[in-house]
């Protein structure tokens, strides 16, 4: 009887670039690429960056044996919403703010947020009308204060009331009278539950004034899924890294600010498996610089045009120097490289022009766009018009000899091009590569020292992973500089897309608490985990980072999950014990023979090691011991790294005193009061972050919580140092 082949569980990922969009399928058994495809990013097609989402799924399945019935999930990330807010594409919006007697006053004064400029000459225009809840707020009320507002233009609407947080109930049917009218509507305290009237409006303003497109987009994008016969979740990329289904966009597309950066964090995390280090992401015409710590991405406030809003986006730095950036050259000297590309200069590349073989070519000064300098470099054929290619960092590190895989040229072309310019600025090809890539690394290399440092990352086993189509332009030199070990992402031409198909996902819960108890900490934890199930997350996947901020009186729960529990191996045959052990004492700085594993073999996914360590201080005239420790997963991932921590390997029922010997030992005191360590609760398959909790209860409190699951012969590890 012949075998039944099982079938494979195809994801889905696009990711929306500058320039093109790229769809792939990753095959969940192997953690291989089953198919891609890439299309033009569609900026002006009448459904926008959605037209060439949709375009790019539907090339994907006609030119791979992907079949719908494979596909468990598809995800994308948008540019939509950025681009809206940069280019002023953005409804006008009604605010109706609501409150009572004297806080009226405040209310009229923080809800009002006028006109929001978004970018330079672009604005958010706004409409106002105040409620006082007292004696003048009830259904026919609300209606006629809503259609004043639509006749002024509004086809959004946003209500907010003081401490609407609280007792949500009058925002709510403002939000569903103003739907029932026709218009786009959300309450603020939907989108947060944080005190703060005025940020928590201006962040609901920018939200509705997104809808009306976004909705739009939302329905032509999962009609056209649909269409195609699949019937699986989408999902959309967030700008925190995490994904999110396309119902939650529909309510709250703010989120999606930035998730096309987010993409290739997502990529760092789940396909190049980073714990500690740095990716920087290389297009065309910018570069994308994101941080890892102890396996979580570096999280911020976001911002627009300056203002700040409650939306937590990831620590992404942006730097105008990528695989495509022209040179500008002054009086025959190479003065600068970027930000303009060579795409939007409408040059050429050197490394991938054809035609240019036995023919003459001069530099030229060009003017990529009618406000630039005239000082870009072209290169022109001789007796032509006009110049058609350029000089670019990715020509450059093919004249270095550093690229080798999906940046590599035609090294015939590339030569010609930079012995061209070497004649006007007095150049060996060599040395005006060198140059090249000198001037754009210098754009890099301070911004990757300034995150290492801000997070306390010097000092570890960093991993330096170049990502994007022009990872090998500007990575491996950057390396170089900094003499770091670096390596280039597997399929770096689609990492992003990678990503948005491996994303995890995700949401987060916040609330402004004075004192926040155990039991406020539960709730919030459960709330988030609530939310991240009803997206279809395997409450077995799910994993929640609490967080308590001492000084705004923020707590925060972010919980992530998958969509289904992940029992096995992906990508291949596990490495054997020894390899997990030399995996360890790399980032140790161990020797293999010194290391010891903590729990009991093959009794988790995780697994715990650490060692003794001599340290020379004083200038080698001392030793002192340090403990380091290393968490390795069965795949050989380090996913918690610490240079001298304690490990304590106790059951569920010993856990809570076990902590509170640790919050004894370990807690120091400073200007602003007890500092308690840092703990993490190894349990089967997973790894319990206390560290954003500031009170000794409320990191029992969570810790009961995550142990109580276990049963009475499973056990933990307790791994814990000094803060900082």
């Amino acid at each position: 009887m012949e075998e039944t082949q099982e079938k494979r569980r195809i994801k889905i990922g696009i990711d929306v670039g500058g320039t093109f969009t790229h769809a792939v399928a990753v095959d969940l058994s192997t953690m291989e690429l089953a198919g891609k495809a890439v299309v033009p990013t569609t900026h002006t097609a009448k459904a926008g960056v959605a037209a060439g989402v949709v375009e790019s799924m539907k090339k994907l399945l006609e030119e791979t044996r992907v079949q719908p019935g494979e596909v468990v999930l598809i995800a994308h990330s948008t540019t939509q919403a950025t681009n809206a807010l940069l280019e002023g594409d953005v409804a006008k919006v009604g605010i109706v703010a609501m409150a009572t007697g004297a806080g009226g006053v405040r209310a009229r004064s923080e809800a009002r947020t006028g006109d929001i400029e978004l970018s330079e000459g672009k604005f958010l225009r706004t409409g106002f009308r105040y409620l006082d809840t007292e004696t003048d707020f009830n259904e026919e009320r609300v209606r006629q204060v809503i259609r004043e507002l639509q006749e002024e233009g509004c086809e959004a609407i946003v209500s907010t009331e003081s401490f609407g947080v609280d007792k949500p109930e009058r925002e709510q049917l403002v939000e569903k009278i103003a739907l029932e009218m026709g218009l786009a509507a959300c309450a603020s305290s939907s989108l947060s539950q944080l005190y703060g009237l005025r940020v928590r409006t201006r962040t609901a303003v920018i939200n509705a004034s997104m809808l009306p497109k976004m909705l739009e987009t939302a329905n032509m994008t999962e009609q056209a899924v649909r269409e195609s016969g699949i019937d699986v979740p989408l999902m959309v990329m967030r700008s925190d890294g995490g994904i999110m289904d396309i119902e939650a966009m529909r309510k709250r597309p703010i989120l999606t600010m930035l998730s096309g950066p987010a993409a290739g964090v997502a990529a760092a995390l789940m396909y190049e498996r980073i714990s500690d280090g740095c990716m920087v992401e290389v297009g065309g015409t910018s570069s994308d610089i994101c941080v890892i710590k102890n396996g979580r991405p570096i999280i911020t406030n976001g911002e627009v045009g300056g203002h700040r809003l409650f939306v937590r986006t990831l620590d992404v730095r942006t730097v105008g120097i990528a695989g495509g950036s022209v040179p500008r050259v002054r009086r025959g000297k190479l003065v600068d490289v970027g930000p303009r590309s060579a795409h939007i200069a409408g040059l050429g590349y050197d490394s991938f022009t054809e035609g240019l073989k036995d023919k003459e070519l001069e530099a030229a000064n060009v003017q990529p766009k009618p406000d630039d300098p005239e000082d870009y470099l072209g290169l022109r054929v001789s007796g032509a018009e006009k110049p058609t290619v350029t000089i670019t960092p990715t020509g450059a590190a093919n004249m270095l000899g550093l690229a080798s895989g999906y940046g590599k040229g035609n090294m015939d072309t590339i030569r010609r091009c930079y012995d061209a310019v070497g004649k006007m600025t007095g150049y060996t090809a060599e040395k005006l590569a060198d140059r090249v890539l000198d001037i754009s690394t210098k754009k890099i290399i301070p911004v990757v020292k300034a995150m290492l440092s801000e997070h306390k990352l010097w000092g570890r086993k960093i991993t330096f992973v170049g990502g994007g189509g022009g990872a090998e332009a500007l990575v491996p030199y950057t390396a170089q500089k900094m003499k770091l070990e670096h390596r280039i992402a597997r399929n770096t031409e689609v990492i992003s897309a990678i990503g948005v198909a491996l994303g995890i996902i995700q949401d987060t819960v916040e609330r402004t608490i004075l004192n926040p108890g155990e039991s406020d900490l539960v709730a919030i934890r459960r709330e988030a985990i609530e939310s991240v199930q009803r997206m279809g997350a395997d409450p077995n996947s799910i994993q929640v980072t609490v967080e308590v901020d001492r000084q705004t009186k923020r707590v925060t729960a972010t919980a992530q999950g998958t969509p289904e529990l992940r029992t096995r191996s992906l990508g291949g045959e596990l490495p054997p014990p020894e390899k997990l052990r030399e995996a360890a004492a790399e980032v140790m700085g161990a020797d293999p023979g010194r290391v010891q594993e903590v729990n009991e073999p093959d009794s988790s996914w995780l697994r715990v090691f650490h060692a003794e360590v001599d340290k020379k201080i004083l200038l080698g005239l001392l030793t002192t011991i340090r403990t380091p420790v290393a968490i390795v997963d069965k795949e050989g991932i380090v996913r918690l790294q610490l240079p001298d921590a304690r490990v304590d390997y106790v059951s569920p029922a010993e856990a809570d005193q076990a902590i509170q010997k640790i919050i004894e030992q370990f807690t120091t005191y400073g200007d602003g009061g007890e500092v308690l360590p840092d703990i993490f609760i190894v349990k089967p398959g997973q790894i319990a972050d206390l560290t954003g909790l500031v009170d000794a209860s409320q990191m029992l409190g969570v810790a009961r919580v995550e142990v109580q699951p276990l049963s009475s012969d499973e056990k933990v590890v307790l791994v814990s140092c000094r803060k900082g």
